[in-house]
């Protein structure tokens, strides 16, 4: 008997999910559209797969998006270039330095040394938990001794921007008629994560005759998002790797 593959909803980006649920879809209306459940499934589904797509679309469309995205990438930059100045001192023979050095890089590890691999708010999350430690005398001391108040100053400044940034743009979003991603995707969630369950029920249930050949299409559009999950996990512990 045929098989289904587990697709991780959780771990898809907003885009993976919206086009592997219009493919699965696709493959039901051309495959099963003599079993009324499913076809009523795909109708009850289809809505909220177009929300999806309006608010995707919507994001793209906005004019903050570019400028959200840019402060991103400034923030990431100077937070690695802060983290790198500071584990530089990791092999130096001066005494304070390398008790700056530990009670630094320490606090990092708790953060997250990677943090600016994560999404928007959780890394501006991980930022304000370092921001409220490193932001005490002694980790102050610890910042002058290893000369980096200018960097660590700078990575302050482009959260700020970015939070000031990505304000703006929620603001935008609640003004306009549309699904923000997060209640869209929400929404959808739930209904994919159901769905591979539902239809390996009706495989159990498959006549003998029936070849099941819309199987090995849901599983192909399976194996495209997986195969993007495992290398972003890849490429994210290959940096880890290299630090």
């Amino acid at each position: 008997m045929k098989t289904l593959k587990n697709i991780s909803v959780t771990q898809s980006t907003h885009s993976e999910l919206s086009e592997v649920t219009s493919n699965y879809l696709s493959i039901i209306n051309s495959h099963l559209s003599a079993n009324p459940f499913l076809i009523k499934l795909v109708e009850y589904i289809q809505p909220k797969l177009e929300n999806l797509r309006t608010a995707l679309a919507a994001v793209r469309t906005n004019s903050l998006v570019e400028e959200v995205m840019q402060l991103d990438q400034a923030r990431d930059y100077a937070f690695i270039v802060f983290r790198d100045m500071i584990n530089a001192f990791e092999k130096t023979d001066d005494t304070k330095e390398k008790e700056a050095y530990e009670l630094l890089y320490e606090l990092l590890k708790k953060v997250g040394t990677t943090l600016n691999n994560e999404g928007y708010m959780e890394q501006s999350g991980r930022l304000e938990t370092m921001f409220q430690e490193m932001d005490k005398d002694q980790y102050q001391l610890a910042i002058q001794s290893l000369g980096l108040v200018s960097r660590y100053k700078k990575v302050k400044k482009t959260e700020q921007q970015f939070k000031t940034a990505y304000t703006n743009r929620l603001e935008e979003d609640t003004k306009k008629n549309y699904p923000t991603i997060g209640e869209a995707r929400a929404a959808l969630t739930p209904l994919i994560n159901d769905l591979i369950p539902t239809l390996r029920n009706v495989i159990r249930v498959a006549d003998t005759n029936d070849t099941l050949g819309w199987v090995d299409l849901i599983n192909e559009q399976t194996d495209t998002v997986m195969t993007q999950i495992a290398a972003r996990r890849t490429r994210k512990e290959n940096e880890q790797i290299t630090e």
